[in-house]
């Protein structure tokens, strides 16, 4: 066998894995791309997620409902001594007026959370359905998976991609874009998900003004995650309205930056904010911050 016959067969067990990887995102990839994406109130609604908060809900407002009366007897010990050691504490009206609000929020904190996660719900689908009364089309991972699928996947199913060509390396970058956007966008959806299940705890640590500051970190970081999908609507509105202003050419290399901005999206959302993002290792590192 000849080194021309070794090339070439190594070239085509290349582009044959090359194939199979652009492939493998398939429709169903996408519409769960779009499920764990634009969040709606299905998230404690789950018939999963429900049947948990059904079997565990009561233990965990039991543990936080003695905890809160735990509060209120520490409140109560630090009135008292200050009398002695002349300490400044809250002003009793005040407290009980707030721990009275506390109460009662950490009981429907579920509640809460879900009129919340409505609310952004709200927003999102209302910038979808204005960008399809413009553009008569779906703004959505799956819409754009078709545009893909006109530019990109038609030559993968013909044969005449090549790894070793510009067009190869585009739809291997944006094939990996995906799979980045799938892991990130899981991890967002995870962590929503443990918010909304420790939601009572947090919602505790507004009785007392010293740990209060854990409460507004909560909501922050809630509200944050749950405002990515929003940039990410007006990110997917922008993305796939290029195909009506560039050529099929430009639009290849414009969708790359696109997936990068989706993949930055989070970041957008800490800048504003500062709150929670997305990314794991500036997760780690605002927690050993936090620690030092």
């Amino acid at each position: 066998m000849d080194n021309s016959t070794i090339i070439d067969s190594i070239n085509a067990s290349i582009n044959s894995l090359y194939s199979s990887l652009v492939n493998s995102f398939s429709s169903d990839t996408f519409e769960i791309l779009d499920n764990i994406t634009f969040i709606n109130s299905d998230i404690i609604n789950n018939k999963y997620f429900k049947s948990f908060l059904d079997d565990k809900s009561e233990s965990i407002l039991y543990i936080v409902n003695s905890l809160l009366i735990a509060f209120l007897i520490y409140y109560a010990i630090s009135f008292l001594f200050s009398h002695f050691f002349g300490n400044t504490v809250e002003n009793p009206l005040q407290f009980l007026i707030k721990f009275t609000i506390c109460a009662i929020c950490i009981n429907f904190s579920y509640f809460i959370c879900e009129q919340i996660i409505n609310i952004f719900e709200i927003i999102t689908n209302a910038i979808r359905e204005y960008a399809f009364s413009i553009f008569s089309i779906d703004i959505s991972f799956s819409y754009l998976s078709k545009q893909l699928d006109k530019l990109y996947l038609k030559e993968v199913l013909s044969g005449s991609a090549l790894f070793f060509s510009f067009n190869g390396i585009l739809q291997l970058f944006i094939t990996f874009g995906f799979f980045n956007l799938l892991f990130t966008y899981s991890y967002r959806y995870i962590v929503i998900k443990l918010l909304i299940l420790l939601s009572p705890f947090f919602i505790l640590s507004s009785c007392l003004n010293s740990t209060k500051w854990i409460f507004k970190m909560w909501l922050k970081n809630f509200i944050s995650m749950l405002s990515i999908q929003i940039i990410i609507s007006l990110l997917l509105t922008i993305i796939i309205s290029l195909k009506y202003s560039f050529d099929d050419s430009t639009i290849k290399i414009l969708y790359i930056g696109a997936l990068y901005t989706l993949m930055k999206a989070s970041s957008l959302v800490k800048d504003f904010s500062s709150g929670f993002t997305t990314d794991i290792s500036a997760n780690i590192s605002s927690i050993k911050n936090i620690l030092n």
